[in-house]
């Protein structure tokens, strides 16, 4: 991971390298994708997901009361940097796919989505959050990066690298405020520990299922929807998982809040590298 510097100093301020309306529309090439509908899925799933950023940022803004930093990045930067990522997918896939009708979906989606999405989900102390935080940008940047370097349709490949390279200037944000916290509270490695865990096993949650269903109800009307359904598109995106996923970069990044020693850290990201693998055979 070596072209990425992990050094962000405190004067640097993030600021939008895109723009939704700037992107070459003209060029969106919608033969090479309308027919994969495993795409359809990632993408409308990822859309609803990403355009609800403003919930769970509440959420951290409340955790974080009274550091104005932490608030004013999350509320002036982040939020609208993700939001952003949204507006940007939502657009992808109305082009493309324009018979398929996203806001009554997205309204089912949130509905349901907005009942798991409240503050208990949050990890006690903020040194952990923040830990936690890195943790979905790893996930995120990952996604993006496999995205990019799967899909064919150029406008996508695109907007999939402008997505990738937020998210990780994301995770440096969130690193250099774990850093701090850690600093003032003390967390335990063993604790660090738990909070990378937590969210690990977070990963197949229930968000996956919910926005892939509301998004195949306003799909395939005509089809009625079970779970298995949900369990088959997990299988084929666990194939392009298996091939294009960056594994070593977000074994890398999974590892770095821990600090552990560089011999520890060498011999460590091959086991989390095989450990991701296995669990994507099950």
């Amino acid at each position: 991971m070596s072209n990425i510097s992990w050094h962000l100093p405190p004067s640097v301020q993030p600021h939008a390298s895109w723009v939704v309306d700037d992107l070459p529309w003209d060029e969106l090439e919608p033969a090479r994708i309308a027919s994969d509908e495993t795409m359809f899925f990632l993408l409308a799933s990822a859309s609803f997901v990403e355009i609800t950023t403003d919930l769970y940022t509440q959420n951290l803004v409340e955790h974080y009361a009274g550091d104005s930093e932490v608030v004013n990045w999350l509320s002036d930067h982040w939020q609208p940097e993700e939001l952003q990522h949204g507006v940007a997918l939502k657009r992808y896939v109305q082009k493309v796919w324009p018979d398929f009708d996203w806001d009554r979906a997205y309204q089912g989606f949130f509905a349901e989505y907005a009942k798991l999405c409240n503050a208990e989900q949050l990890e006690v102390t903020r040194t952990q959050e923040m830990v936690a935080r890195c943790m979905v940008e790893t996930g995120t940047s990952s996604y993006y990066t496999m995205l990019r370097d799967f899909c064919t349709e150029p406008l996508l490949k695109r907007i999939a690298h402008y997505i990738r390279n937020d998210e990780i200037g994301h995770y440096k944000y969130f690193y250099r405020y774990f850093r701090q916290y850690a600093e003032r509270e003390h967390v335990s490695r063993w604790a660090i520990l738990q909070a990378l865990w937590t969210r690990i096993r977070e990963i197949d949650t229930e968000d996956g299922l919910i926005a892939y269903k509301h998004a195949f109800q306003v799909r395939h009307p005509d089809l009625p929807f079970d779970p298995g359904r949900y369990e088959q598109f997990r299988r084929t995106l666990n194939s392009i998982t298996r091939a294009y996923f960056p594994f070593a970069l977000a074994a890398r990044m999974t590892l770095k809040p821990l600090n552990l020693p560089t011999s520890v850290e060498r011999w460590s990201i091959p086991l989390v590298v095989s450990g991701a693998r296995y669990f994507l055979k099950q």
